[in-house]
């Protein structure tokens, strides 16, 4: 299941107060004016009915944002309400101003009311007042809501803010008479459709480092609650174990659905300033881009990817939120369609992997490889590649994250209790289908894996088909103290690029596919003072012989020099800008 986003993100698609087509303007459409009513901005009634039947045709279900917590003040209700008239306990109102405050940055949340001196609470700004859902009246309008959407077509609703629902002085979050309400709608309208169209019900819990309380919104065998919740937890594990090259942080945050019948809902971003868009934090360093992504798609979970992040789109220029709802690109869409090793290649290869290996990846069971890899100098253990199993009994992937690039480039794991009997794989996603996994001892050894490289194997076949090649390549020299540079990859004309600042000086370097010393591109000879290079002249070069395989060049200049390797020929040439 992917979750379906529009340009903006993903907002209720009902009539809101603030409305405006500028993309200055943060539209978030959480400020429901008529719950019945399509907000014109997206379209027309009809033209909703048209997408879901689309979605449909194409076996694709489709689900809608449900703002229960509270409305808009320009909401008929909320104007009733504050007069005085026949819904004026359909809010939450008091004589006087409390203090309430249930953590959402402002503690302001009480405000005064328009035509009178008693006060409404409103937990997340002025703007979006608090409906009382313990006025009955109240509880059963808003299950007719969600009956009249269900009935439309939809497959389902994303519940937001659940936590806020019903509250009370000495409560403001998580109260038994909010679980209460969400049994209550679970029984009562979407166990209903279970023999005519089953629908389902996905919980936006915001809670992170307590799974007890978020586990507790799938209710109990008795009262079930909601099909799924959204899990903040396991994103940020995925960033945080590529920020701080530690794959602790990443295997201590892999949960597995709880059971068949109750599921996590991952990501890595979202409409909300939860993480940003991961490729403003990657300053668009799409290596990282799409290792992030492979974290998050390969776990026995329920994927949600907001949009953008699937061609690694960044953030706009505009403040706050807003800058996470900018329209999509789709010209960048397009270049991504027609290059095979792109983010949203990847992201389609990975998205295949899942449909290939449903039970795997609705109920698999992740096993953590343990690093058996020690720091030469101290001794201790190096957590820089993860490594871990997901199996359902019938299938195995071992996937692996190299967190950063590290010399040596030979890691060393725990089998566990993978069974190696009679050993033989595939590799499915990676840099290359090399042969680079083989057994040490008790343990498994990775090879050649390149800085921030996801590598998917598929335990016991070796006649398995690669989905995916990440195409990559690394300049070494001694201008960069025989370190690397990685290359930008141009799809349409299928080579790579490199822009470098050099000094009149000699520089010896190679070209290095996996960013290992004994896999590089050199001059087919062993050559270790380099074979020279003159300017604006194609080179051909070989992997023939070992790692003193180097070329030689000498700018007559200072400037920037261009570096170009044209993929099909392995051949180079080095212009001036």
């Amino acid at each position: 299941m992917i979750w379906a986003v529009t340009e903006y993100g993903f907002p209720p698609i009902f009539e809101c107060d603030y409305k405006s087509k500028s993309p200055s303007v943060n539209m978030h459409g959480y400020d429901v004016k008529d719950y019945y009513a399509v907000n014109n901005y997206f379209g027309t009634e009809d033209d909703l009915l048209s997408l879901i039947d689309a979605c449909h045709e194409q076996g694709i279900k489709i689900i809608f944002d449900f703002v229960p917590n509270h409305t808009g003040k320009g909401n008929a209700w909320f104007t009733n309400s504050c007069e005085g008239g026949n819904k004026k306990d359909w809010y939450v109102w008091n004589n006087s101003k409390l203090s309430w405050n249930p953590g959402m940055g402002s503690s302001d949340t009480w405000h005064k009311n328009p035509n009178g001196n008693d006060y409404y609470y409103a937990a997340f700004w002025e703007g979006q007042p608090d409906l009382n859902f313990r006025n009955y009246e109240v509880r059963e309008e808003m299950k007719n809501v969600v009956r009249y959407w269900l009935n439309k077509g939809f497959d389902g609703l994303r519940v937001d803010a659940v936590r806020y629902l019903i509250e009370t002085e000495n409560s403001l979050v998580d109260t038994p008479e909010t679980h209460a309400w969400f049994n209550e709608l679970r029984a009562e309208v979407i166990d209903s459709y279970k023999e005519i169209s089953p629908k389902f019900m996905v919980c936006e819990a915001w809670i992170e480092n307590n799974r007890s309380a978020l586990n507790a919104y799938f209710g109990s065998e008795g009262k079930p609650e909601f099909n799924m919740v959204l899990d903040f937890d396991q994103g940020r594990g995925c960033f945080n174990s590529i920020y701080e090259s530690d794959s602790r942080i990443l295997t201590s945050m892999l949960y597995k659905n709880p059971s068949e019948i109750k599921a996590y809902g991952t990501f890595i971003g979202n409409h909300d300033e939860y993480m940003g868009r991961i490729a403003s934090w990657f300053g668009g360093y799409s290596a990282e881009i799409k290792l992030i992504s492979a974290m998050s798609l390969l776990r026995p979970t329920v994927p949600f990817i907001y949009y953008g992040n699937e061609i690694g789109m960044q953030e706009g220029v505009y403040s706050g939120d807003l800058r996470l709802r900018t329209k999509l690109n789709w010209t960048d869409v397009e270049k991504q369609r027609k290059d095979d090793s792109s983010i949203l290649s990847l992201n389609k290869a990975l998205l295949a992997l899942r449909k290939e290996y449903p039970s795997l990846f609705k109920n698999g069971t992740v096993k953590e490889l343990k690093s058996n890899t020690v720091i030469k100098e101290t001794k201790n253990p190096l957590y820089t590649v993860a490594a871990y199993t997901i199996s359902d009994g019938k299938d195995t992937l071992l996937c692996v994250f190299s967190l950063k690039n590290v010399s040596g480039n030979k890691f060393w794991f725990d089998c566990g209790d993978l069974d190696i009997s009679s050993y033989s794989y595939s590799v499915l996603i990676g840099v290359n289908n090399k042969k680079n996994l083989s057994l040490d001892g008790s343990d498994i050894k990775v090879e050649y894996i390149a800085p921030y490289e996801t590598r998917v194997y598929y335990i016991g076949d070796d006649k398995k088909e690669m989905l995916f090649t990440d195409k990559r390549l690394f300049l070494r020299g001694d201008m960069n103290g025989w370190g690397y540079d990685e290359m930008l990859y141009d799809s349409e004309k299928r080579c790579f690029d490199l822009w470098y600042k050099l000094d009149p000086d000699s520089y010896q370097f190679k070209f290095d596919a996996y960013c290992d010393w004994t896999l590089s591109y050199g001059s087919g000879e062993e050559n270790t003072a380099g074979k020279t290079v003159p300017l604006d002249k194609e080179m051909q070069t070989s992997t023939e012989k070992g790692e003193n395989t180097n070329f030689l060049f000498t700018p007559s200049s200072s400037g920037t020099y261009r570096f170009t390797f044209y993929e099909d020929d392995k051949t180079f040439m080095i212009t001036q800008k």
